[in-house]
């Protein structure tokens, strides 16, 4: 950052991100159209034939993957049109100003060396510099302009696979109210049933799916269930669904309390019946390995 930094930057970003709303506006319609589909694809289950009814539940789910093709395709070109945005704000902003050189503070320095080398001396970082410094920007002569210090970055926690760990990292989606999604993504996982579950334990994002959550986990009984334990429809697509265990409601083992991905409620707390709501498939208790 020595030299001087000249000429400027013509961009929109203003334009950008809102080409970026509009775009996530879209990827919203496309979500409540799959919902839409989904919801047709259990109204029909009732008054059709099972063969008119497998063939009408393969359209839709053709018609769901559709979908969320178009939902994944128009949320990753609006994220990368928010970050040339944000990209193109910083640039304008140094270009703008076009800072010139930089020197620790006046006062910062030693009389001796103010003397010899004038207020405003030439200025290198060193490698490993996590200290305040100043520029000085052309046209506005010696005024001197403070910059904020580097920040050191925290790192992130160790991931442990307790049941407690589990049921904390879980409950920390939930009070994000964290929207259903089965091609968003928030921390590298996805914001669907599974993709909770995943980040719960501590597996890579972006996350297995319920068909193959059992790779990493066994079967258990329900008089061993304990928090951060799950219960799995192992169904392939829509279809299937899983949430986690955090405890019984009752001392007749009949309702418990869990954490879950849905497309109605999001990510959220909630008293389920064991081991499902009725209509929902096959449910059994799993276990992460391990």
């Amino acid at each position: 950052m020595g030299d001087a930094m000249t000429g400027g930057f013509v961009v929109a970003p203003a334009e950008l991100a809102g080409l970026a709303i509009r775009l996530r506006a879209g990827a919203r319609e496309v979500w409540l159209v799959r919902e839409r589909v989904a919801a047709v694809d259990v109204a029909a289950s009732r008054p059709l034939s099972p063969q008119t009814f497998e063939v009408v539940r393969t359209r839709l789910r053709e018609a769901m993957e559709a979908l969320d093709r178009a939902e994944r395709s128009a949320v990753d070109l609006a994220d990368r049109l928010a970050e040339n945005a944000r990209s193109y704000e910083a640039v304008d902003a140094a270009a703008a100003t076009r800072l010139l050189d930089v020197a620790p503070p006046v006062a910062d320095r030693p009389p001796a060396v103010v003397a010899a080398r004038g207020a405003e001396p030439a200025f290198t970082l060193p490698t490993t510099y996590v200290g305040t410094v100043t520029v000085r920007p052309v046209g506005r002569g010696a005024r001197i302009a403070p910059v904020a210090p580097v920040i050191p970055v925290t790192p992130v926690p160790r991931v442990t696979r307790d049941g407690d760990g589990i049921v904390a990292r879980a409950k920390r989606w939930a009070d994000l109210r964290l929207g259903y999604s089965m091609s968003g993504l928030h921390e590298g996982y996805r914001t669907d049933c599974s993709g909770l579950v995943s980040m719960a334990w501590g597996l890579p994002p972006p996350g297995l799916t319920t068909v193959t959550l059992p790779e990493v986990s066994h079967p258990i009984a329900k008089d061993d269930l304990r928090p951060g334990d799950i219960l799995l429809n192992t169904a392939p697509g829509a279809a299937g669904h899983t949430l986690i265990f955090a405890g019984w409601a009752d001392e007749s083992h009949t309702r418990y309390f869990a954490y879950e991905e849905s497309g109605s409620k999001g990510a959220h707390h909630a008293t389920v019946p064991y081991p499902y709501w009725p209509g929902h498939g096959t449910f059994r208790p799993y276990r992460l390995d391990g």
